[in-house]
């Protein structure tokens, strides 16, 4: 009777084990199509927009993911400077007077959720408002408040912005809407990154129209003759494992979105002289000798021609992996 006992309860343990890795590999699910969409929404922005306008639209569908995500009510995000100055903001109370948004943000900053958030760097979560110092209700709030989820955007030790999730119902947020969007935050991070960068560099570029500016690896890519939409977007981990590619990736190399999925590493569309370099180039990237990717190699087509390719890169954490996000483009010469 005692083996049957253990056998039951080893059973139950097994079955636990199992829920478990499939609430993960569901929540893996979602914070990738959060992703995709994050990934996308860039590339057309990139295109149609620049300067404060670009920042913006990028903060409104970081908002909106945000909001699908753990299905908020109400929902705002402040965007700041390496001095931690608030440069971009988003409300939820919508639109305001510049002065007396100037208040709230700088009330929020110092009594409030968000302000707690800048400076312990990690997420605060509110249960119930009635419950929690931390959280400040302002004069004329025009929505009402129980539940909180607020969460650093942060790019190693820099703080890039605040999102400020909010529910009129108490206990609405719990741990699992933390950890999505500490998942989703790391995309929402390099995103934002690369965006302001390309907007300092817009800025530059527009003060001094007599002299060439000198463009990043990001802008080599984003600001050259093809639009974004051209650019393979691909995460990848290991010895250049896929953990994500766009279909456009696939194409580039004459590949289904199935086909290039299947051969699971970058080094698989690499030309077979060419394989050591990049898996040194990217080994050295994942074992922190560079943050960066940025080089270009002969691409292996599916039917066996080579193209030129250029690359870029960057490495990151994701889920609690150290990974390499960036994108790809073909160039229009071949390779050597």
């Amino acid at each position: 009777m005692s083996d049957l006992n253990k056998s039951k309860q080893q059973l139950i343990q097994e079955l636990k084990a199992l829920r478990r890795q499939v609430d993960q590999l569901k929540a893996t699910r979602i914070v990738f199509s959060a992703q995709h969409q994050l990934f996308k929404t860039y590339g057309t922005i990139m295109q149609t927009a620049s300067g404060s306008l670009m920042l913006r639209a990028l903060l409104q569908d970081i908002l909106h993911v945000a909001g699908r995500l753990t299905k908020a009510e109400e929902s705002s995000l402040f965007l700041l400077n390496t001095d931690g100055v608030v440069t971009e903001s988003i409300l939820a109370r919508g639109a305001t007077l510049p002065r007396y948004k100037k208040q709230i943000i700088g009330q929020v900053l110092d009594q409030g959720l968000a302000g707690w958030v800048s400076r312990h760097r990690e997420v605060g979560l509110i249960k119930d408002t009635i419950d929690d110092d931390r959280w400040l209700t302002l004069p004329d709030q025009p929505y009402q408040v129980r539940s909180v989820l607020a969460v650093p955007i942060l790019r190693g030790k820099r703080l890039l912005g605040i999102i400020t999730l909010m529910h009129s119902q108490a206990g609405h947020f719990g741990s699992k809407s933390a950890r999505l969007m500490e998942m989703t935050a790391e995309s929402m991070a390099l995103i934002l990154e690369n965006a302001q960068l390309h907007s300092q560099q817009q800025q530059l570029g527009q003060q001094s129209p007599q002299k060439s500016p000198v463009l990043s690896p990001t802008n080599k890519l984003t600001e050259s003759s093809d639009n974004f939409s051209s650019l393979g977007i691909y995460i990848i981990y290991s010895k250049g494992n896929f953990l994500y590619v766009n279909p456009k990736m696939a194409e580039i190399f004459g590949y289904s979105f199935g086909e290039l999925i299947s051969r699971q590493s970058l080094l698989q569309v690499v030309a077979e002289d060419k394989r050591k370099f990049v898996d040194e180039r990217i080994t050295n990237c994942l074992q922190g000798q560079g943050k960066n990717l940025y080089f270009t190699f002969p691409g292996q087509c599916k039917d066996g021609s080579r193209i030129n390719v250029e690359i870029y890169g960057s490495r990151t954490k994701l889920y609690g992996k150290l990974v390499i996000i960036g994108a790809l483009r073909r160039l229009n010469h071949l390779s050597g």
